[in-house]
């Protein structure tokens, strides 16, 4: 019989190379973890629906200390998710914004980065730290790895002087123009926006704290290359719809993003956490109705669309995940052991 350990009489495994036995837990989010299968995942479902750290403990009936271990556990696991299966994508437009919230106290805003694709709504990057030009660095480089063609690609962002100022040595094409004479030393590094590349800026003018006007900027690129992207997305004027809904979204799924409430994290590493929970959830777990898709014919029930995920409309999956399921699913990152 297969040896089995604990509650749940989780199995080990054997390697048929090595002969090393491991547990069938090993890679997932649920590795070590000292609850029920059962409540981990109601501790899991209930942190993606929003609710706070002590109201997820009495609600499932497990300590607190349980539900910090746990979503430790489940913010490695997502990172490591989303960069295994993230990938190669064919975006040819992104948006990229911030949103602010509070890490120790609520004295300085501590600050998350993301950014989208607006065709699929499917988060490409997150980061977390302060807004400033390396938050905004970290969020480029992280987008354009993910990308399969980078060259060919619509950034469109706020007036944040970092995007424009970073975007052409991220994104462009590096040249070093020829010296003139023999003598002295070699140009510097310059860098060149094809055509297939551009950079658009929303600039926001506040009066009274609220939004009066916005100013659409291209800052890198032409504007042909920019009104050919907004008519495919079937946008009739430069916006950030879609970051800005997904912003929306997200502090209805992160305990410690709800405004007007006394809500912060106590520590970032808690608060990045969530974050990457939150990511992969609405990635992979959360149908849209805006990207449901009409059938051929009525299937039994008189089901007339197909529910699907930005996961889904992005083609990185074929069916709609459960939190169980992203939550069991091993993963191995880069140069880890097996």
């Amino acid at each position: 019989m297969r040896k089995v350990y604990g509650k749940d009489r989780i199995r080990y495994l054997r390697c048929s190379a090595c002969a090393r036995e491991f547990s069938e837990r090993k890679g997932t989010a649920l590795f070590n973890s000292k609850i029920e299968e059962k409540k981990a995942i109601s501790v899991a479902e209930h942190l993606s629906e929003g609710v706070s750290t002590k109201g997820t403990s009495r609600l499932v009936g497990v300590s607190a200390e349980a539900v910090r271990r746990l979503r430790r556990n489940l913010g490695g696991h997502a990172k490591n998710f989303h960069d295994e299966r993230v990938r190669e994508l064919e975006s040819t437009s992104v948006e990229m914004d911030e949103r602010w919230g509070y890490v120790s106290s609520k004295k300085e805003p501590y600050w998350e980065a993301t950014a989208i694709d607006p065709e699929s709504r499917l988060l490409i990057s997150f980061v977390t730290g302060e807004r400033d030009a390396s938050l905004i660095k970290e969020l480029m480089d992280s987008t354009k790895q993910r990308l399969k063609n980078p060259r060919d690609l619509l950034v469109m962002s706020d007036g944040h002087k970092s995007y424009e100022s970073l975007f052409p040595s991220i994104f462009g094409e590096p040249y070093r123009p020829a010296r003139k004479g023999e003598r002295g030393r070699f140009p510097k590094l310059r860098h060149r926006i094809p055509r297939t590349l551009a950079h658009l800026q929303l600039i926001k003018r506040r009066q009274g704290g609220r939004v009066v006007e916005v100013i659409s900027q291209a800052a890198h690129g032409s504007w042909k290359r920019v009104n050919s992207e907004l008519e495919k997305l079937g946008y009739e004027k430069p916006n950030l719809s879609a970051i800005e809904r997904q912003n929306g979204t997200s502090r209805r799924m992160n305990a410690y993003l709800v405004r007007k409430s006394l809500a912060f994290a106590r520590k970032e590493e808690s608060r990045e956490a969530l974050g990457w929970f939150s990511t992969v959830v609405y990635n992979f777990c959360r149908p849209q109705r805006g990207l449901r898709r009409p059938l051929l014919s009525s299937l039994e029930g008189g089901r007339r669309y197909e529910q699907r995920t930005p996961a889904m409309a992005a083609e990185l999956t074929g069916f709609i995940w459960t939190v169980a399921d992203v939550l069991c699913t091993p993963v191995y990152p880069a140069g880890g052991t097996r």
